[in-house]
């Protein structure tokens, strides 16, 4: 009963304010009340509970297949033309181990008979499409701009590397099968000019002549050229309708004074490197005379005989050699010279640093001009300056003993302790000559050697590059290489090393015993019997391999044995394996050398072809000896089925003069500016400084 007068308000009674009000009804009868249900709700109801049970199952199974697939995706190379994408495969790697994760625990849950949350799903769905819509996307940009990328960079390359014609300050020209040499020529078009030039060389794989003048003068200022070297000039009229100035040459090279004196308005009168074979003993005094006082290094070639010797010794007397401090000289013909002809030559030139004299005509053994104890007195008289003194006499044949007696007259102290000048008889050329300068760079142990009258066999040995053994010939160089081990290699400078035959564990000891194998960069190999084990032990001790020269039937078994792959082999040349092996042995070919840049072998068919061009990804040029019955896949062949556009390589086929036909790929990669450099080396140089020999050395 409430305390409160029925006229006071309700919130006066806090207990009646803050109580809720009675309601007198059931509870139960209100929340029993159901609606009706239709047939739809039926129909929904058992909707719901299927997706439940199989949604789950299916989404797994879904993501299942993606995560295979980036799997797959991951580890395919993800080949593009010209680059490869590796970042997108080492995302998708790391984008597997966490996918890879939320798959095994929802796979757990199932197995337990529990079901996965849609959370759980979300999860991985987010994950999973997110980065597969992400990596699509970037796969998508890439395939579809990669061509296009690529122009743009074979473009770039090609700008950089064929400067602009005011870039060009030293060329050097030489014929290349692809004809580099006339491309580049049209490609300096339009009234452009060379004008920046000031060294031009022309190797002997190229004929000089009239066109070739007249064509190069329309893009060459030839008055601004300091420098000129032409080792093969030949013109087949002697009356040229148009003559040239060379007012600005002071470095002359050229392999005839007569051809090149046909180009000439006037002689060059800043000469102060002149080296040349004369036609003439007058072509020497026109040169000689306006430049004799400001040569500093001057080089002679010469065909003259006894009738003439005099008047070519002549004019030597009265040429005053204020600069000269290097003197070449090269004499053929059949001239009998003397010791105090040379002296004649040489005393007026009392500057003289360095001198190389070669004389063809065989001595006597008695001839002064042998005489070290004569060159001696001379020298020390006559050229105080002399620093460097390099010869080559020809010697008649004669016997061990005369030889020892002529060069026992050059192992003075003067000789030996002063000067360091060191003299050697080479048999095989039968000729005097001083080391290391005209020692042999090559030994061939199928040449005649004299090893017993070697004086010097330390420089011998250490001036040797190329190394060609034949296993199968018993001589005294295989003795020496099974000789007693030594503390250090005799041959260690060899960079080509050549060996044909049985090769045996013994020699293969001593040949590491006796080679620096660390400095071999070119193998040669050709046998007809196994040799595997021998080969393997050998191949393992040459670290620094870049081509190999192989003609060897078991070479499948022999890179069978090969555990590692080679990655610093750049060429391989490969011929007389057994042609049932052809399909494995490439296939074990770009396993164990991936960066192959040259190739040459025998042509099979086109499914190998394909294969290789596939897989040798960083190949440059393939070179392929086709047989007479054989005929060479098109142009259009590889564009269609290859990875390469028509613009990207070229294709030809060339035949010896034995008939022998070759198919040669070259491969415009454009990957790496070094390798385009290497490429065009044969078309022109671009450095800046060249060192001019003579030609007739």
């Amino acid at each position: 009963m409430s305390s409160l007068s029925p006229n006071q308000p309700l919130y006066a009674d806090p207990i009646i304010v803050l109580s809720p009000p009675t309601i007198n009804s059931s509870v139960n009868a209100v929340g029993n009340q159901h609606l009706p249900k239709t047939r739809l709700h039926y129909i929904w109801e058992r909707f719901i509970k299927f997706l439940n049970y199989i949604l789950p199952s299916f989404i797994i199974f879904v993501l299942l297949v993606f995560t295979i697939y980036q799997i797959a995706l991951a580890g395919y190379n993800c080949r593009l033309p010209d680059t490869n994408i590796g970042w997108i495969r080492a995302a998708l790697f790391m984008n597997i181990p966490f996918v890879l994760g939320v798959l095994c625990y929802i796979v757990v849950l199932l197995v337990q008979k529990k079901s996965p949350t849609y959370s759980h799903i979300q999860l991985m769905a987010y994950n999973y499409f997110y980065i597969l819509i992400y990596h699509a996307y970037i796969d998508r940009f890439f395939f579809n701009s990669g061509y296009q990328m690529n122009d743009v960079r074979k473009a770039l390359n090609n700008a950089t590397l064929l400067a602009s014609p005011e870039q060009i300050v030293r060329l050097k020209f030489g014929k290349t099968a692809f004809n580099l040499f006339d491309r580049f020529i049209s490609s300096i078009s339009n009234g452009q000019r060379l004008n920046c030039l000031c060294s031009l060389w022309i190797d002997d794989t190229i004929v000089i002549d009239e066109l070739l003048i007249s064509r190069l003068a329309s893009i060459i200022n030839y008055e601004n050229l300091i420098s000129i070297r032409f080792d093969q000039i030949r013109f087949n009229n002697h009356l040229l309708l148009t003559k040239y100035s060379f007012k600005s040459l002071t470095h002359l090279v050229t392999s005839s004074s007569g051809e090149f004196r046909t180009l000439l308005q006037v002689i060059p009168i800043q000469l102060t490197f002149l080296h040349m074979y004369f036609d003439s003993i007058n072509d020497i005094d026109e040169f000689i005379r306006p430049n004799m006082h400001k040569l500093r290094s001057l080089g002679i070639g010469i065909r003259c005989d006894s009738f003439y010797i005099n008047q070519f010794i002549l004019p030597f007397k009265n040429y005053q050699w204020t600069q000269l401090i290097q003197f070449n000289l090269n004499i053929n013909g059949d001239v009998n010279l003397r010791f105090h002809m040379l002296q004649e030559i040489l005393s007026p030139m009392y500057h003289l640093k360095y001198i190389t004299l070669i004389l063809n005509k065989a001595l006597r053994v008695n001839d002064n001009i042998l005489n070290g104890i004569q060159w001696r007195s001379f020298l020390s008289k006559a050229l105080i300056f002399l620093k460097t003194f390099n010869f080559k006499f020809s010697i008649q044949p004669t016997s061990e003993q005369e030889i020892y007696m002529i060069l026992d007259r050059f192992k003075s102290q003067w000789w030996l302790k002063d000067k360091q000048w060191f003299v050697e008889y080479d048999a095989h050329q039968n000729a005097l000559i001083t080391v290391p300068y005209f020692a042999s760079k090559t030994f061939d142990n199928s040449q005649s050697y004299s090893f017993d009258l070697m004086q010097n066999p330390k420089i011998f040995y250490s001036n040797i590059n190329t190394l060609s053994i034949d296993l199968e010939k018993d001589d005294d160089f295989k003795q020496i290489l099974m000789s007693q081990p030594i503390n250090q290699p005799r041959f260690n400078h060899v960079t080509k090393l050549s060996l044909n035959g049985y090769l045996t564990t013994d020699i293969c000891d001593a040949i590491r015993n006796d080679v620096n194998l660390s400095m071999i960069q070119y193998f040669q190999f050709s046998s007809n019997v196994g040799t595997n084990e021998a080969f393997i032990e050998l191949l393992e001790s040459i670290t620094n391999l870049s081509s190999i020269h192989l003609q060897y039937l078991h070479s499948l078994d022999l890179f069978n044995l090969i555990l590692f792959p080679y990655h610093s082999l750049r060429h391989l040349v490969i011929f007389d394996y057994e042609p049932t092996t052809t399909k494995k042995l490439y296939s074990r070919i770009c396993k164990l050398f991936p960066r192959l840049t040259h190739l040459t072998t025998d042509y099979h068919s086109r499914r190998n072809l394909r294969y290789l061009l596939k897989k040798l990804i960083h190949l440059e040029e393939i070179t392929l000896r086709l047989s007479q019955d054989q005929h060479a896949p098109s142009q259009s062949w590889i564009t269609q089925y290859t990875r390469w556009r028509r613009d990207s390589f070229e294709l030809r086929v060339f035949k010896s003069a034995n008939g022998e036909r070759r198919l040669v790929l070259w491969i415009n990669t454009n990957k790496n500016m070094e390798e385009r450099r290497h490429s065009f080396k044969k078309m022109f140089h671009t450095i800046t400084d060249i060192k001019l020999h003579s030609v007739y050395n």
